[in-house]
């Protein structure tokens, strides 16, 4: 099976784990899914965005500190000569609204 179509299948395994909450169980998940192909630059892009898109729904639950763990861990694993500047703006816009949630509550 190719690398991409292996981590789509897989982001479509640990996802719903995501989605009820139970973060504890995720992060292994997300650890083995994030080692995927780090040398595949369409793999790096996907791990970028699905990253971003954890942020983005943390930030729904009122949860700054999963945002910006799910932002550190795409900073430490994405090959940043993989990103495209939306790539890099997406996490940038999300890093800027969890720390002003963070900011904000003290």
């Amino acid at each position: 099976m190719d690398a991409r179509q292996a981590f789509v299948d897989r982001v479509k395994q640990i996802d719903p784990i995501f989605k009820r909450g139970d973060l504890q169980s995720f992060w292994p998940a997300l650890e083995e899914l994030v080692s995927m192909a780090p040398e595949r630059v369409d793999v790096s892009r996907k791990k970028s965005h699905y990253l971003a898109s954890l942020a983005a729904r943390s930030l729904a639950r009122n949860d700054p500190t999963s945002a910006l763990a799910f932002l550190d861990l795409a900073d430490r694993i994405v090959d940043a000569s993989h990103m495209t500047p939306f790539l890099i703006e997406e996490r940038t816009a999300f890093r800027r609204q969890a720390i002003a949630v963070s900011d904000a509550r003290g």
